[in-house]
């Protein structure tokens, strides 16, 4: 549901090898074990719960179980009370700043990493989760500064190579936002091959093949997203990212019979509300109703399963129910609770949706400024701005942001596509207007 390339977690000494992903999460919870019998014969050694903190938190991002996230913080806090300060403390900082940004405690994200920083380690890790928190706040050229200061100029050339990965991937994300999709392209492309060149654990080089697809998919370029989709499942079988991007391709060529059963396949997997809702979108454009509804049931199911997941899935409920017509003034709620700590476009996109489904048109259109203002490619929020715009009465600014949608990518969504397409054909066949004023519940 949300547009935003995800960035990668920098999980320090968390990454267990190339296995498939059945056998990475047996080996996640074997690690698991062994770090607890550890700390219960040396209840004083703080390394040891240091690494269970983020052993927990890759067995979080493996299964998307949020109680992972709550024995990492458990974990984390034991280490820093038995060691607070100094250069060894460096790395259960950055775990904690880590933790954050899964939990989007985006600014307590930012503070641990630059506490991480000044313990004088000399690990430029943190600089990552320092550019990731300021990205996710919208701050983007100061997360621009930090990805710059990713070098390591100690350890080793492995080291020094990982630093470069990291700092690769995440500018490609930079060049995406500020509208620059072939230099994205072209870095996370270099990204892909420096995993690859480094023989980095399987599960990194298939995060970065995916990321690859993602990209090349916002661009509309749908035989490169396949490619790098079928890249990173190939590298790790049973990948649950890559099974939804390629889901959401076969859905895009119309194979929907096939997008269907890849999604239920990752859904098995790990269960986040936008592959259900995604699942749901293909059973109603292909006519099962109550298929549909079962899997818009799922949505608020997980959306709403614990604390922890109402907080991370803030923005992807807005989205969902504002794409569905559904509780519409809890859709606007959602959105503006997201706001209070997240303030990328992609934030000001969803508000911006719930507050034209809410018939707010001028809030909507102040905040779909804000979204449009670093000139991002892509054709989701200029599907929003054209359907807002042309609800104000400015046809030129519709077709035109419409226009963009369908040339940045025609098949963007399995639903919005075509009534992107529709909504053109029905403004080409009107006189041009620039009027704009407010009006009712817009669905």
């Amino acid at each position: 549901m949300t547009r935003k390339i995800l960035l990668p977690i920098y999980l320090t000494g968390c990454l267990l090898g190339s296995t498939p992903v059945r056998a990475q999460q047996d080996q996640s919870a074997q690690l698991v074990r062994r770090l607890q019998e550890r700390v219960k014969r040396s209840p004083d050694d703080y390394a040891g719960y240091a690494a269970l903190g983020a052993a927990y938190l890759q067995k979080g991002r493996e299964t998307a179980d949020a109680t992972e996230y709550e024995l990492a913080r458990v974990a984390l806090e034991k280490s820093l009370d038995l060691l607070s300060n100094g250069p060894a403390a460096a790395f259960p900082m950055t775990q904690m700043a880590a933790l954050c940004m899964v939990e989007h405690r985006f600014q307590d994200a930012l503070t641990w990493a630059q506490n991480a920083l000044a313990q004088g380690s000399g690990d430029p890790a943190p600089w990552a989760l320092v550019g990731d928190a300021l990205a996710d706040m919208g701050d983007y050229a100061e997360a621009e500064e930090a990805y710059s200061k990713l070098q390591s100029l100690y350890g080793s050339e492995d080291t020094r190579l990982a630093m470069s990965y990291q700092q690769t991937s995440r500018l490609s994300y930079l060049r995406f936002i500020a509208g620059d999709t072939s230099a994205a392209t072209q870095l996370l492309r270099k990204a892909v091959q420096m995993a690859i060149e480094m023989h980095m654990p399987a599960e990194n080089i298939a995060w970065s093949e995916y990321q690859l697809g993602e990209q090349d998919f916002h661009t509309g370029d749908l035989v490169a997203a396949e490619r790098a989709y079928q890249a990173a499942l190939d590298e790790y079988p049973g990948y649950y990212r890559a099974l939804v991007g390629l889901a959401k391709l076969r859905a895009a060529q119309g194979r929907y019979g096939e997008s269907i059963k890849l999604y239920k396949e990752a859904i098995a997997k790990v269960p986040y509300p936008e592959f259900a809702a995604a699942l749901g979108d293909i059973y109603q454009k292909i006519g099962q109703s109550q298929q549909a509804a079962k899997q818009y049931q799922l949505v608020e199911l997980i959306g709403r399963l614990n604390e922890i997941n109402q907080q991370i899935h803030n923005r992807d409920l807005a989205l969902f129910y504002a794409d569905h017509g559904l509780e519409l003034d809890r859709s606007l709620a959602l959105a503006r609770k997201e706001l209070e700590v997240r303030h990328d476009i992609y934030t000001w996109d969803v508000l911006a949706w719930s507050l034209f489904k809410n018939g707010k048109l001028r809030e909507a259109s102040e905040a779909i400024t804000h979204a449009l203002q670093w000139g991002t490619k892509d054709a989701q929020i200029f599907f929003h701005a054209g359907m807002i715009y042309e609800q104000l009465g400015d046809s030129a600014k519709s077709k035109d942001y419409l226009r963009r949608a369908l040339e940045t990518n025609p098949h963007f969504h399995v639903v919005f596509s075509e009534l992107a397409i529709q909504a053109l054909a029905r403004l080409n066949s009107k006189p041009l207007a620039t009027n704009s004023g407010e009006g009712g519940h817009a669905h």
